[in-house]
């Protein structure tokens, strides 16, 4: 997969492309992966997402901006997992918000020679929202491309959308989430090196520092820490630490019956299931025999060898 930048364009190849934020990165956007590789493949052309940093929300309306569910960095690995060809990030500005739905087409069919845009249903773009799939498909008839729309994607008659998904994930409910987002909730992130209590009081810990606007309830998990391609089970912490200090927010994940490495650079963390609120105990002894009973219910839920 290659993301493309200002100096790879024009493309000389043509295109299929879909367009979208893929915040949730769920089934539904999946599904659209799935149509634009096929429909590529079928006509000879490369698969194109194009997609947007930050969320355009973030620039048009700050305080509506939705809580983030998918990083940049993740969603370009996912992208790279499903085998897309190639990715525009569009670095959404002010300046940016402003050009017109016409302008936009443009774009795509000079610039990234869209010759098929493949949408979800309530596809909006340009200038306040003024471009709908109907002038899209009229439009296309003169650039040289053609739109087509996929049906919404449904489970239980409930559809699928990253806004249901943001419900569950406010709510910690991660593993309700992943049936619609296809896949295990999870976080990448930078390892930093922390104050080293959980060493100090027998459960060393491998910390992140999460997004500010992440998209998930505080308290206890358990889960998964993946890194050197491998996958060890995990109590997994998202909160102030209020037992310790209660100020500063980190993600920390205390890796079960293993010894921790001391040059792990960057790991993914998965969430599998909610254990328990964040709570502030009356001293680090009864953090001790709380943290022992979430590890104990993870080795349970999560069938762990030990």
């Amino acid at each position: 997969m290659k993301v493309l930048t200002e100096q790879n364009l024009p493309l000389k190849e043509e295109t299929v492309c879909t367009i979208g934020s893929f915040d949730g990165f769920h089934i539904g956007h999946i599904h659209l992966l799935e149509k634009t590789k096929e429909e590529a493949q079928k006509t000879g052309r490369k698969s194109l997402v194009i997609t947007f940093e930050p969320h355009p929300k973030k620039i048009l309306s700050p305080e509506k901006a939705p809580c983030r569910i998918t990083d940049l960095t993740t969603k370009l690995e996912l992208l790279e997992y499903y085998n897309i060809d190639y990715v525009y990030v569009i670095h959404f500005t002010p300046e940016y918000a402003k050009k017109s739905a016409k302008a936009f087409l443009d774009f795509l069919a000079k610039n990234l020679k869209c010759k098929k845009i493949i949408v979800g249903h309530d596809w909006r773009f340009g200038y306040g929202g003024k471009g709908c799939i109907e002038f899209a498909s009229e439009y296309g008839k003169k650039a040289g491309f053609e739109v087509e729309v996929i049906p919404p994607i449904k489970i239980n008659d409930t559809r699928i959308s990253s806004t249901i998904i943001r419900t569950l994930l406010k709510e910690g409910k991660v593993d309700e989430a992943e049936k619609y987002l296809g896949r295990t909730y999870c976080i990448k992130g930078k390892v930093i090196q922390g104050d080293r209590l959980g060493q100090k009081i027998g459960f060393p810990t491998i910390n992140i520092i999460p997004d500010v606007d992440l998209c998930l309830k505080k308290g206890v998990y358990m889960g998964y820490v993946s890194f050197d391609h491998k996958l060890y089970p995990a109590v997994i912490n998202y909160g102030t630490r209020p037992t310790v200090d209660g100020k500063k927010t980190f993600i920390e994940a205390h890796i079960i019956g293993e010894k921790l490495s001391k040059d792990i650079k960057e790991v993914k963390i998965f969430f599998k299931k909610f254990i328990r609120e964040e709570k502030k105990f009356n001293n680090i002894q009864e953090l001790q025999k709380q943290i022992k009973n979430d590890i104990q219910e993870a080795i349970n839920t999560l069938e762990v060898k030990t």
